[in-house]
């Protein structure tokens, strides 16, 4: 009952933007009831709120309780992205990856630091994933014809933003004047 009421809290701090509030919640949340779920809601909203130290050891906890509880490992993933740590932000990635093959934020995610250490191809498979899981995802549309415009594949971007055009012409058009692309 004091969950509740404290998840209750906590969505409402949120909502108005107070998230050092909220924190305080999931805190109390968190120590109350340790499951992986609110162990790792604590952790997204110290992240929110900067504190990266406290959100990882939630995340890890988190991880001591289910092993296999991939939004964790996937806020871990992110978590060494703001780090700038991006080979071990593809390892937490990847381990989300093998334990829900649909989690389409894991696939972009890792493609972005995939990207940040100049792999390219894998950049582009794990990209096309997030698109194959999401297909009405601009920002892995958007990605994808960047990567493939650093391959000076400039057919397969046109090819990209043409797609993009059909359900974001904002975006799409965007990538055209980025690109200097005409399709």
């Amino acid at each position: 009952m004091l969950t509740r009421l404290l998840t209750i809290i906590a969505d409402v701090f949120e909502i108005f933007g107070q998230t050092k509030l909220a924190e305080r919640c999931w805190r109390k949340i968190a120590h109350n009831r340790p499951d992986a779920e609110n162990l790792t809601t604590a952790g997204l909203i110290c992240f929110k709120n900067g504190n990266s130290k406290d959100a990882e050891q939630f995340f890890l906890k988190a991880l001591d309780r289910c092993p296999t509880y991939y939004q964790a490992l996937f806020n871990l993933g992110f978590l060494r992205q703001n780090e700038n740590r991006h080979h071990d932000a593809i390892g937490f990635l990847s381990k989300a990856i093998v334990i829900n093959e649909k989690c389409d934020v894991a696939y972009y995610g890792r493609a972005q630091s995939f990207l940040q250490n100049g792999l390219i191809e894998k950049a582009i498979v794990d990209l096309k994933r997030t698109i194959e899981i999401q297909p009405f995802a601009p920002h892995a549309y958007y990605r994808l014809a960047h990567a493939y415009a650093k391959m000076n594949n400039l057919e397969k971007s046109k090819q990209i933003i043409q797609q993009l055009l059909t359900f974001e012409p904002q975006v799409g058009n965007q990538l055209k004047k980025e690109l200097k692309l005409e399709t």
